[in-house]
């Protein structure tokens, strides 16, 4: 049988390398080209088990559904209608997230092969959402292993390990600080509101449902629409020159970056700036827990508050909606800007 490699100049490799020692705490990224011992490293520190979901609905894999909410939050995963679906069912990025999510609810204090299947931007917005996370929920360690380098800045790791030079490496980033990379995100009306609606319905998490009186605005990244922001008119006589918001959604892949908390904001300050009263109602958790917190925003006197002072008996276009929602509890606020 005839040798096939008698034509290459082969010998013998010494591909052992160090195996450094992990510090006991801190968020610690592990970078390196694919086959630098990245995975080794995190096998001579962890019992590796892969993560499983079957073929239920998501949220049910997780330890409690309260936890489910929390960490699929947390993980930028936050078009509620997925959480409903099969993780089989979910696209990579989706499925990406959720195993990370998963990760975190089984109290493994490490993620392999981080953002390797997904596209940068959403690479970028995880990244940013695990760090914010970690930085937020009191973890003792979180240990990060990924080839790809575009993700060093968004995580800003309190440890940073090259292992293309077996090194730990200073990032140069501010150490221990919830910091990410400043987006420039441009926002405009949009005069054709349901071409508009069309790109992001499936990814609202009440309905598919949208009032054509609203006025809609488009958030843009880098020329690439990756929201939008609709608002309406209060009835005339209920407020003078007031506006509520109708519907804010951002593409899976940017969210976890701020996008519609910043979309929604600037679309209130240039009500606002303009004499006019700004209000939202939401029963989506990020939105609802940011505004509790903001200065920016007022709670009204409906806030945390089931809606049951709804009347079935004022026929509007949206009076089937909301008595389905009236029994659920949901944010409140006014914007009053700065």
């Amino acid at each position: 049988m005839t040798d096939i490699f008698e034509k290459y100049d082969l010998y013998d490799v010494d591909e052992s390398f160090p195996i450094p020692r992990l510090p006991v705490q801190g968020l610690v990224l592990i970078c390196g080209h694919s086959g630098s011992g990245k995975s080794t490293i995190i096998r001579n520190n962890f019992e590796v088990e892969e993560v499983f979901f079957d073929d239920n609905p998501l949220y049910t894999n997780f330890s409690s559904p309260e936890e489910a909410e929390r960490l699929l939050l947390a993980c930028g995963l936050r078009s509620i209608p997925v959480w409903r679906r099969p993780f089989h069912t979910l696209s990579t990025g989706e499925k990406h997230r959720a195993e990370c999510a998963k990760i975190l609810d089984e109290g493994r204090e490490y993620i392999d092969e981080f953002t390797s299947v997904v596209d940068r931007n959403t690479a970028k917005a995880l990244s940013y959402s695990i760090q914010r996370h970690y930085r937020n929920s009191g973890l003792r360690r979180l240990v990060i292993a990924t080839c790809h380098r575009d993700v060093i800045e968004w995580i800003n790791p309190d440890y940073f390990y090259d292992t293309d030079v077996y090194k730990w490496v200073d990032t140069g980033l501010p150490r221990g600080n919830l910091w990410r990379p400043r987006i420039q995100l441009t926002i405009r009306s949009e005069k054709y509101e349901e071409n508009l609606w069309h790109i992001f319905r499936k990814h609202h998490y009440l309905s598919a449902s949208y009032n054509k009186a609203a006025n809609a605005f488009a958030a843009e990244i880098e020329g690439k629409i990756v929201g939008m922001c609709s608002i309406l008119r209060f009835p005339n006589g209920a407020f003078k020159n007031a506006w509520r918001e109708h519907r804010t959604v951002v593409l899976p892949e940017f969210q976890g970056m701020g996008v519609g908390t910043r979309l929604s904001e600037t679309v209130a300050a240039l009500v606002i700036s303009r004499g006019g009263r700004f209000f939202s109602k939401t029963s989506h958790p990020a939105f609802g827990i940011h505004r509790d917190k903001s200065p920016l925003w007022r709670p009204t006197s409906k806030n945390h508050m089931k809606r049951t002072d709804y009347n079935p008996q004022r026929k509007t276009k949206e009076s089937g909606h909301k008595m389905k929602h009236a029994h659920r509890v949901c944010y409140s606020h006014e914007y009053v800007g700065e």
